[in-house]
């Protein structure tokens, strides 16, 4: 689904049989995206445009916000999430959420998302890794791009291991990102200036 705000990053929803969940919510909550029960708000990283609708998603359901605890603080620190820095606003998310960490598994459905911490961009940013895909949030986008690390917290030596650590993934995983297209590991290579 696209978003009707402005630097809002790209929003992606997994249906299994009879369990759903949102990645990175920057569309309004709508029902009739979830399809099966709402399990999971997912949070790839603490970023205002990856967090703009997730009180709308919050509010209306009783699925559990995920986000890294290397990243939890930021949700409700708009000098961490960059309110302040790029609309200078003084928001953020104070709700209930749980964390997770490096290894941790999510279950849906039948199916897993591994969590991998791929720091760099924010320390907290982290990648859901299943079978042949993974959402890589801001850490690489196609065409061999990757995410700012000039923000606050960011740091370029994390994001360059992070990148390596994306680029260890099967060939054909398809990469879909924070924001733009989607890509394989194997079509980031061959642009991507880090090796």
């Amino acid at each position: 689904p696209s978003s009707p705000h402005g630097f809002a990053a790209n929003t992606y929803i997994l249906r299994t049989e009879n369990e759903t969940c949102v990645i990175d919510p920057t569309v309004p909550y709508d029902p009739a995206l979830v399809g099966g029960r709402l399990k999971y708000i997912i949070l790839t990283h603490c970023h205002f445009d990856h967090i703009l609708e997730l009180d709308s998603w919050a509010e209306n359901t009783s699925a559990e916000v995920i986000i890294s605890a290397e990243d939890a603080e930021g949700l409700s620190d708009p000098s961490i999430n960059c309110y302040l820095l790029f609309s200078g606003l003084n928001k953020g998310y104070r709700g209930r959420y749980k964390a997770v960490y490096d290894g941790d598994r999510l279950s849906l459905g039948e199916h897993t998302l591994s969590v991998v911490h791929l720091p760099g961009h924010t320390p907290g940013c982290i990648a859901l890794v299943g079978e042949g895909l993974a959402f890589v949030g801001d850490t690489v986008f196609a065409g061999g791009g990757f995410g700012r690390c000039d923000l606050p917290r960011g740091n370029y030596r994390a994001l360059r291991d992070s990148i390596m650590k994306v680029l260890s993934f099967p060939d054909d995983a398809v990469l879909y990102c924070g924001h733009g297209e989607s890509t394989t590991v194997k079509e980031y290579k061959k642009h991507s200036i880090i090796k």
